[in-house]
């Protein structure tokens, strides 16, 4: 019988409760890894570990319920991690949250709440993390086509997506003579908890359908598999790249924002905004 390429492997899934975390979980789990998952609401974790461990009975998945853009507990989570075989190879850093609102609407909370979803996640992982990892380690996180490419709507998110991106590309170059490697992955337009009413609204799934070269949404598994290859051996001379996974979106950018910013804050609100006007 052939071993499997992640046997003796454990992983460590952030943000792995339901969408590409979930579905990257169950890959590295499928493909012979100890897989640790972690999320931060314990109903949605507990369905998550009942999925995982009916899709793949033969491996060892454990679930751990906490924040990981709280330090004590991203820290907490590791040791657990690494305590299930004494070793951790695999991180996947898979939390993320993004909300719609116009640069004009948001508050300093605003710009605060996305910079620790998006990158303090990353940099516990990285910071804590790498330091447990032997030779060959792998570290993969998620950044976003917004990270990239600027998008009306998306300012906090946008930012810190690139700021993620920076945190990337200057852990792979501090880390690469310990050899461990850290990469990202850049999802385009992707159903998840947080665009599942944009992939349900005829014409705002159009607008970017009719705009991906490959004409339809991503779904978690087309964004596991790339954290899968990035995560495994079959990509081990490959560190500070950021893969994008979008259908060829990155070839276009964004559709034209203006339809989708008048739908969600509505003509008269735009107005205020356009002519300075808006209330603080």
């Amino acid at each position: 019988m052939t071993a499997k390429p992640l046997a003796g492997k454990t992983a460590l899934v952030t943000g792995s409760s339901h969408g590409m975390g979930k579905a990257t979980a169950r890959m590295l789990a499928e493909d012979g890894a100890t897989v640790m998952i972690m999320g931060r609401r314990q109903e949605m974790l507990d369905q998550a570990l009942a999925d995982l461990r009916a899709a793949a009975p033969d491996a060892r998945i454990e679930a751990f319920l906490g924040d990981a853009g709280q330090q004590a507990s991203a820290c907490a989570a590791l040791d657990a991690a690494h305590a299930l075989d004494g070793r951790l190879d695999i991180i996947v850093s898979a939390v993320g949250k993004g909300v719609y609102k116009p640069l004009l609407l948001c508050d300093e909370a605003d710009m605060l709440d996305e910079f620790r979803a998006e990158v303090l996640t990353a940099f516990f992982m990285i910071r804590y993390g790498a330091p447990m990892m032997p030779a060959g380690g792998s570290i993969v996180c998620v950044s976003s086509t917004a990270g990239g490419f600027p998008c009306a709507g998306l300012g906090p998110y946008a930012s810190a997506k690139a700021g993620l991106e920076m945190l990337v590309k200057v852990a792979a170059l501090e880390l690469g003579k310990a050899q461990v490697r850290v990469n990202a992955v850049r999802p385009g337009f992707t159903r998840g908890e947080g665009t599942a009413g944009m992939f349900e609204d005829p014409d705002v799934l159009a607008s970017f359908t009719d705009f991906i070269p490959m004409a339809r949404g991503g779904e978690s598994d087309d964004l596991a598999r790339a954290l899968r290859f990035l995560a495994g051996p079959e990509s081990g001379w490959v560190t500070g790249q950021i893969l994008a996974a979008d259908g060829g979106q990155e070839l276009r950018g964004f559709p034209d924002p203006n339809p989708l910013l008048d739908q969600i804050y509505g003509p008269e609100i735009m107005t205020q905004l356009r002519s300075g006007k808006a209330q603080r």
